[in-house]
């Protein structure tokens, strides 16, 4: 199993260089939300907004109590590589300042259950190019925000929380006094993603 997951690295590694150029384009300014609109606009006008009834729990978000959070902005990126990516952006009503920003490099995110599930097969024969896909996103970040306090080599067996199969998962953390960011990959027990999420303290 180590030798298999050692080969997967090296494999995606040989992948991400060939893909590294590929911009990572994410919004890092805690501003208006009006401000972040106009900067998804500006990458893609033809990128589509979403309206889901979407919340944060207090283990994703800790300071989630604090303010009367708005439904997020959300926009579905026209896909450019391996996975589309979904920008969330939350915010506090009252004075419309970003919060908690999310990107999910994940296929169908809020298509329904069982066009979802015809896709697990698919997406499980993927683990390489996740992988790779995950090393170029992390190469990126640590490039333009420093080396992490935490991170793993290979993807990590993991146990489910909540009884159901066993999954590889991947993490990486960067952590200062003012901001909190993940860099966390899932594959498997029917989820297959990518996902980039930060707060400010």
């Amino acid at each position: 199993m180590i030798r298999k997951f050692k080969l997967l690295i090296l494999i995606g590694f040989i992948i991400s260089s060939c893909s590294s150029s590929k911009k990572l384009d994410i919004w890092t300014k805690q501003s208006k939300i009006k401000e972040v609109k106009n900067f998804e606009s500006q990458l893609n006008p033809n990128s589509e907004f979403l309206n889901q009834n979407v919340s944060l729990s207090e283990s994703i978000y800790p300071k989630v109590k604090e303010f009367e959070m708005a439904n997020p902005l959300i926009i579905r990126r026209e896909k450019t590589s391996l996975l589309p990516v979904y920008a969330e952006y939350f915010y506090s009503k009252p004075d419309s300042i970003l919060r908690y920003v999310s990107y999910d490099w994940e296929n169908n995110r809020y298509g329904n259950y069982f066009d979802k599930k015809k896709d697990w097969e698919t997406q499980s024969k993927k683990l390489t190019e996740y992988n790779a896909e995950y090393e170029r996103i992390k190469k990126q970040l640590i490039s333009e925000f420093g080396q992490p306090i935490e991170q793993d080599n290979q993807p990590q067996e993991t146990k489910s929380n909540y009884g159901g199969p066993d999954y590889l998962s991947r993490n990486t953390i960067w952590e200062s006094d003012k901001k909190f960011m993940k860099l966390n990959m899932i594959f498997g027990a029917s989820t297959y993603r990518i996902r980039l999420y930060y707060y400010w303290k």
